[in-house]
């Protein structure tokens, strides 16, 4: 067995690849870590990393994932490709919010059921040293932006 897991360690050491896809290889694993806590109540706590922090929540149930290293678009699309996997079929929100200091600020709703669920995702612009910042929320009522164009929104900064 010892013999087994060292060969698939020396494989994945040998085919890995670069060190630029790290950062989006934690955050993708942060993100699905983010996504077990909120929504199937795993035992997540907060931690921080040298390239990824996750910072988690109760009240309200939430879960937010930075990342402080990488190429923007691969650690967006690693983390997207995690938000996809789930089985409450996470969708693009009709409304679509201003970046401001970001690149892109995305916001994706699960399908309309009991829980009302979101994940926000801005994804920083490159050659800054914030390279994203993902968020899953339980929210108490259904965003009506999930479902309505309500024109560009502008996050209210506390």
């Amino acid at each position: 067995m010892r013999l087994l897991l060292a060969g698939a360690l020396a494989l994945a050491a040998a085919t890995a690849t670069p060190a630029a896809a790290e950062p989006a290889q934690e955050a993708a694993s942060a993100m699905r870590a983010c996504l077990d806590a909120v929504i199937d109540g795993a035992p997540v706590a907060s931690m921080k990393g040298q390239d990824v922090e996750v910072v988690r929540e109760t009240e309200p149930n939430a879960c937010t994932v930075q990342v402080n290293a990488g190429e923007p678009p691969m650690v967006r699309e690693a983390v997207l490709k995690a938000v996809s996997e789930r089985r409450e079929r996470f969708t693009p929100a009709r409304t679509k919010w201003d970046a401001g200091a970001f690149a892109t600020r995305e916001t994706f709703c699960n399908l309309p059921s009991r829980r009302h669920l979101n994940v926000v995702i801005s994804t920083g612009m490159p050659g800054r040293p914030l390279t994203l910042i993902a968020t899953a929320l339980e929210a108490r009522e259904r965003d009506t932006r999930c479902d309505r164009d309500e024109g560009v929104q502008r996050p209210v900064l506390r």
